[in-house]
Order: structure tokens, then sequence, then C-alpha cells
């Protein structure tokens, strides 16, 4: 690595920027954190341009170099360039500093700013090493460094106790997947350096496959991404656009020569129960960034899907275009909380769309950005989005099996049906109806120019120079990827169906039957914490109590011991051997002492010992 080339060094900034940006910011006195939203969005807008660069200028390329040594085993730290790679840096930084750059008007009075920039710096570097890492274990080194700085984030007001809890509850719930990924890399490592058995390949995968649940929150460990909403608005638009739990699926994709045909079917099964899952429950929220929450998850569910369809040249086009249209929607729904938030006396919960109502007059930049980006997510056709569920449509189509193809292709438009339930019902809630009353004004335009950029990236153009048909700009990035001319236009025709059905539901207002339904989440909610949080706090109490009653008894037990040996063992020491050494020391003083005293000097005392000497011989002579 000594004679690196002008791709390789590019690649590296490319890595390192966003580090700089978090160690920058960190170091940066209080009394200047103002800097911060300075120095934090011009990395990242020079990370970004580097990752342009790279994208249309370089060549597929590999740097490595010695990491570690186990034994005679080297583990090399190697970054891998090809075309999924390089499609993902560029996702990654424009994302990022898009949502630095909105962060400076957004989080422009937060106390913390510098802690801000810095762990949203260190949270870009971990996506960007995980998406150009091409070693499993450099891999789950940035999956744990994000697994952090995303619990940083979530959690960044923590005075908050809603935050608090919802850092702990994604941390706690990644850890558990993470657990499993660990293993899967272990039986993996092993399996490719002792020879491939299918069983333990499938093992392998699978595990890897559940770190891979936790992070991109498929069930069912899907329930910490609503609660992470807690953060800030634009933490929500990164996690859910192009990093955290869009890692799980690009991980998916890297490792996909490894997927058997067991772990494909787990992976099929999980995404699209899933995605039917997470439209049902974005159905019936009315927090607006929990509706985007369980979008999300819903969508990420499709990705899975097309994975275990085996067409992840479809799963990675539409998380591309996933990134840009979720940004835009997170970004346009801190809009109208940053306008709402700011308005004197205001008591209600400016997160529940049914506070909200007639804002398209008032936010007419918001509501053209929610509008256009909102149409993308459900697949209106000329749009981004349209194009990459299409090429999920598609790969379910084209499955040989009958009922297979079936199934998946009924199940994927029953989705595609309720996302654009969901999105008209937040459109109808937050701008249609009567008029706000409320003087409101747009976001500063270091807001609103982000807003209108992921609104762009969210027509067509992003990925085809044809609105029906893939083809174009980043054909190359996903060539499996395809759109057939029958999944159009049955994606069509049911978007159109289901536009239809939201404008006879959302017409008028909700009635209370169906209000009352809707808050107990349809029993999601309700059998969610029957279930799986009853299980978890009792095994947590039962842990709790084990931990308590044994381990810390036992722990107990050996520490007392051990003071008591100790002070048997000083008492030994100063009374026995100290004292055996302390007389014997007093007995050779004492005899020195005494013969020295024949050596006096003294006239007297000779006379006398020889005196004393001779009576002693007489006596011992007569005797």
């Amino acid at each position: 690595m000594t004679n690196l080339t002008p791709s390789e060094i590019l690649l590296a900034l490319v890595l390192i920027l966003p580090l700089v940006s978090a160690g920058v910011s960190f170091i940066i006195p209080e009394r200047y954190s103002w800097a911060t939203s300075l120095t934090a969005p011009l990395l990242l807008l020079v990370t970004a341009i580097l990752s342009f660069v790279l994208f249309f200028t370089s060549e597929d390329l590999q740097v490595s170099a010695v990491w570690f040594s186990i034994g005679a085993t080297e583990i090399p730290f190697s970054l891998l360039l090809d075309a999924a790679s390089r499609l993902m840096i560029v996702v990654v930084s424009t994302v990022s500093f898009l949502v630095h750059l909105y962060s400076m008007g957004y989080m422009g009075y937060d106390q913390k700013i510098t802690r801000y920039f810095g762990m949203l710096g260190l949270f870009t570097f971990s996506m960007l090493g995980i998406v150009l890492a091409n070693q499993l274990i450099l891999t789950f080194v940035f999956w744990e460094l994000m697994g952090f700085s995303s619990y940083m984030l979530i959690g960044h007001w923590m005075e908050k106790p809603a935050a608090a809890r919802a850092a702990q509850k994604a941390f706690l719930f990644n850890r558990i997947g993470d657990a499993f990924m660990l293993i899967g890399i272990l039986i993996t490592w092993i399996q490719q350096t002792s020879g491939n058995d299918p069983f333990w390949q499938t093992t392998g995968v699978i595990c890897i496959f559940l770190g891979v649940v936790g992070k991109s929150a498929q069930l069912p460990l899907s329930f910490w991404l609503p609660d992470a909403m807690e953060g800030p608005t634009p933490v929500s638009a990164l996690l859910h656009a192009a990093t955290m739990v869009a890692a799980g699926v690009f991980l998916l994709i890297r490792i996909n020569p490894l997927l058997t045909e067991p772990a494909l079917t787990v992976i099929a099964i999980t995404g699209i129960a899933t995605a039917l899952f997470g439209a049902v429950c974005a159905l019936n929220q009315f927090d607006i960034k929990k509706i985007l929450a369980y979008s999300t998850v819903s969508q990420l569910g499709l990705m899975i899907t097309a994975i275990g369809l085996g067409a992840k040249d479809a799963a990675l086009l539409h998380l591309f275009t996933h990134a840009f249209f979720k940004a835009g929607l997170f970004l346009a729904a801190g809009s109208i909380i940053h306008a709402l938030s700011h308005q004197p006396n205001n008591t209600l919960d400016v997160q529940d769309i049914r506070n909200l109502g007639g804002l398209r007059k008032k936010l007419p930049v918001t509501f053209m950005v929610f509008c256009v980006t909102g149409a993308s997510l459900a697949g209106v056709p000329l749009l981004s989005g349209f194009l990459s569920k299409d090429s999920i449509l598609t790969a379910a189509w084209n499955l040989s099996h009958p009922t297979t193809q079936f199934l998946f292709t009924a199940l994927i438009l029953i989705v595609s049906f309720l996302t654009v339930l969901y999105t008209f019902r937040m459109i109808r809630f937050v701008f249609l109806g009567n008029e706000s009353q409320a003087t409101l004004h747009e976001s500063p335009w270091v807001m609103r120019i982000p807003m209108i950029l992921c609104a762009v990236a969210s027509s067509w153009l992003l990925v085809s120079l044809n609105p029906l048909h893939i083809s174009g700009w980043f054909i190359h990035s996903f060539p499996g990827a395809e759109a057939s001319a029958i999944a159009s236009i049955i994606s069509a025709v049911t978007v159109l169906i289901a536009l239809i059905a939201a404008v006879l539901l959302y017409s008028k207002q909700t009635s209370p039957k169906t209000i009352v339904m809707l808050q107990n989440g349809f029993g999601v909610d309700s059998f969610y914490q029957r279930t799986i949080g009853s299980a978890v706090l009792y095994f947590a109490s039962a842990a709790e109590a084990t931990d308590k009653k044994v381990l810390d008894g036992f722990l107990h037990f050996i520490v007392y011991a051990h003071v008591s040996i100790a002070h048997g063992i000083a008492w030994f020491d100063q009374y026995i051997i100290d004292g055996v050494v302390d007389t014997s020391a007093r007995l050779v003083k004492w005899a020195g002492s005494f013969t020295r005293s024949f050596q006096g000097g003294k006239i007297q005392l000779y006379i006398f010992w020889a005196v004393a000497g001779l009576i002693i011989f007489l006596f011992f002579v007569l005797i």
C-alpha cells in the first residue's frame, strides 16, 4: 500500500473524511460550537463529491493490508470497490451531506451540537466502512460502531425519558441480532477454511441473516425502529434512508453467493411477512414519524423479499430509490415539526397528524416535497419508486412455481395497495382539510434545499431515461434488475385502484369507531405486549434475580473468603513470622551486648569477670 493509485487515494479519503469530521466536531470547544455547523457539512460535501468522482471514473479495485494474525493465519483489512459499493458510497455520502446541511437549520439552537455532528460523522464513517468492507470480521467491526453511534444519536436528548428508553431498546434489540451474526460469521469462516458442509453453510448464513433482522428491523425484531423516532428528525432521515437499516440489505447483497436455497426461502418468507406487517402498522398510526418508520419496515421487507427470490439487483435498485424518497419524506416531516414547534403557547402534539391539517398553503414547499416523495413511495408512475417496485414485482412474476408465483405476486400487490392508502392518509390529514389558523413560515433555505433535492431525486430520471423502463444512468450498478410490461401494467392499475379507495376512505373525517380501532393498532401493540413484551420482561426479571441471589451471592462468598484468609495470613505473618524474626534479632542483640561487656576497657570489670570465672571453675572441679 506504499504506492497508492489516484483511485485508491480517493477511496481512502471517502472513508476517512467523515471520521475526520467526527474528530473535529468533538475537539471544537463549546464556546465555538457554531463552527461545527460549518466544518461538518463542508467535509461531508467533499466526501460526496469524491464519491461521485469514484463512481464515474474508477474501475473495480481492492485495497488490502494485514490487519492482525492468529497463529499462521493473517486477517486482512480489505476494502472492495465494485459496482454495488460505488453506488452505495454515492448514496450514503450524498444523503449524509443533505442531512448535515439540513441539521444546520433544524438543530441550530441545540445545546449539544458538537456531540451531535460528531456522532453523525462517526455514523457515516461506520456505514461507509460496511459498504466498502471486503471481509466479514471487518464488516462486523463497522457494524458495531454504527450500533454505538446510532444509540447515541437516537438518545441525543437523553433528558427525555422516552428518548433514553428508545435508545436502550434499539441497542438491546440490535445486540440480539448481533450475537447471532457473530456466531454466523465464525461458522462461515470455519466453513471456508475447513470445507463446505451444506448444513453448516445454511446455519451460518441464517445466523448472519438474524443479524440483518435486528439491524434492518425485520420480524420479530422490528419493534425498536418506530420507538427510535424519539431522536432528532434528521437522525431519523439518516437512519431510514441510506444507513443503518439499509446496511442489512446491503450485507445480504454482498454475501449473496453464500446463500443456500433453504436460507433464501427463510429470507423471502421473513421479508414478505415484514413488508405486510409494516404496511398494516403504518396504516394505524397517528404519529407522522412512526408512520414513516413502519413504512421503512415495510419497504425493507420488500427488499429482503427480492433477495430471497434471487433478485438482488432489484433489491439494490429499490434500496437506491428508497434512500432519496424516504429521506425527503422525513426531512419534510421535520420541516412541519420545526414550523409548529416554534408556535407560542402550543400545547398540542405536533407529530400527531390529527392535530394538523390545511398546511398546503402555509408550507407550500414542504407540501410539494411531501407529495412528490410520497408518490414515489406509493409507486406512482413517472417516479423512481415505480420503477424499483416494478423490478421486485417482476421477480415475483417470473417465479417458476405457479403457487409461489401467485402468492408472492399477490402479497407484494397488497403491500403496494396499503402503501398508497397510508401515504394518502398522511397527506390528507396533514395538508388537506380545514386550513390551519396558525401563522406558520416555511423552514429556512438551508433546510428547504435538501428537501427539494430529495424530491428531484425521486423522479424517474434518477435511474432511467425511460419513465416506464429501467435503463440509463445507473443501469450497470444493477444489471439483473428488470421490469416487465405486464408487471408495470399490474402495478399501475393497483396504484390507481388504491388511490380511488383512499379518496373514498379518507375524503371525510375518520369515524370515532375507526379511530378507536386504529389507536388499538388492530391489536398488534397489545399482542406484542402480551407475548414478546411479557416474555422479555419475565426473562429479564429472572435474569436479574439470578444475578442478585446466585451470582452476586457466590461472588460475595468468594470475596468474604478472600478477605478472611487475607486477615488470617496477615495475623500469622505479623505475630508468628515477624515474632520469630524479632525474637531472634533480640537474642542476637542481647548476646552481642553481653559479650561486648567483656571488652569494656575497665580494670575493675576485668577483675570481676576473672574472679567470677575462677569461682565457676572451682565450683565445677570440687563438685
